[in-house]
């Protein structure tokens, strides 16, 4: 009869146990991931951490936190967690009375790019693998790989001529023909330079201010077609070989900000955080600026969303001018050299940087 009782007693528990963790096995239980920075350089590694929060009395015998998170984001060690095709991603929990677990996985960022790792689902399961709850979460958690930089010795010809060609030119003379605004008249100023309209409205003598011949203002274009007559897909060694262009733009903006030069970006790829957004950063400079540009190479999708041509003429009908706008490609055309033309003829210099 006591055996009897014991069964009844047993069987009983099980099914309490089974029904209380289906219906409220995650209760009280939160989940937590983060990278241990934001912002992280191709090569480089950093910690992702998991925090797992039991706050009840009641132990869960066990959660497992299920993701995707992609292969480029390399796990250096398999401990505690699993990852099946290079790209799902588990990791399993027991977690006691008011427990607090804190897990950090070492990663490797082989390659640039934005990967969002927010979306986390949840399964919490009784003692016996009788039953589960589930639960889907949004963490917030993402990460920005910047491309890494090359070497000078990387770049391409183009590129070294034509930052030689800069640094030759740069802050010789102000040219007599770019004005940039007005200023009070100081001892030593020419009166060729007087502003007498600026004089009579504010009473005192101004002058003009020039901009100067050899103080460029740049704008990157990224061309995300591999050849005129794209058409469809291209293969994976084509995309590959146009990785190299992200490079040599992040090279040329870093030259850029570190010479106190403006430069701007644009492209007629897409973003993996808006596609339907057009790709353009006005000219500025600072380090802000380098990190916005690096920032949007990092999610930078290289797609043909639009010709080059289209990305060409929205700089030709906003009436860009004074700016040296180097256009990174694979190749030159007929198309490109029209557009280039006009944007000549519009007070600007316009530059092929062939890739290799």
């Amino acid at each position: 009869m006591k055996i009897v009782w014991t069964i009844v007693v047993v069987a009983l528990v099980a099914v309490i146990q089974v029904a209380y963790y289906h219906k409220r096995g995650l209760r009280g239980v939160t989940y937590k991931r983060s990278f241990s920075r934001s912002r992280a350089v191709e090569g480089e590694k950093l910690e992702f951490i998991e925090q797992l929060v039991n706050e009840k009395l009641i132990p869960v015998p066990w959660v497992r936190v299920e993701s995707r998170i992609s292969s480029r984001l390399r796990f250096t060690r398999q401990k505690d967690h699993e990852i099946d095709l290079d790209q799902f991603h588990r990791s399993v929990f027991f977690l006691g009375p008011y427990t607090r677990i804190t897990r950090r996985h070492e990663i490797l960022c082989t390659r640039r790019g934005w990967y969002d790792c927010s979306k986390v689902n949840l399964v919490a399961g009784d003692l016996l693998g009788m039953a589960n709850c589930r639960r889907d979460e949004e963490t917030g958690c993402s990460l920005y790989v910047y491309p890494r930089i090359p070497e000078l010795g990387e770049l391409p010809e183009s590129a070294l001529k034509w930052q030689g060609d800069v640094t030759v030119r740069r802050w010789i003379l102000p040219d007599p023909i770019l004005v940039n605004g007005i200023r009070e008249y100081r001892p030593g100023d020419p009166l060729k330079d007087v502003h007498w309209g600026a004089t009579a409205r504010t009473g005192t003598v101004q002058v003009k201010t020039r901009d100067y011949t050899v103080s460029p203002r740049v704008l990157l274009i990224f061309n995300t077609q591999i050849s005129d007559g794209l058409l469809g897909v291209m293969q994976p060694e084509e995309i590959e070989f146009l990785e190299r262009g992200i490079g040599v733009c992040a090279a040329l903006a870093s030259w850029c900000v570190s010479c106190g030069v403006e430069v701007g970006f644009a492209s007629n790829g897409e973003d993996a955080r808006e596609p339907d957004k057009e790709i353009y950063i006005p000219a500025r400079t600072g380090d802000a600026q380098l990190d916005a540009i690096l920032e949007q190479l990092a999610t930078l999708v290289i797609k043909m969303k639009t010709g080059i041509h289209a990305a060409l003429d929205r700089r030709i009908n906003d009436g860009t001018t004074g700016m040296d706008i180097l256009v990174v490609s694979n190749y030159w055309s007929d198309t490109i050299e029209k557009r280039a033309a006009q944007l000549r003829l519009a007070g600007n210099s316009v530059t092929h940087i062939q890739l290799r």
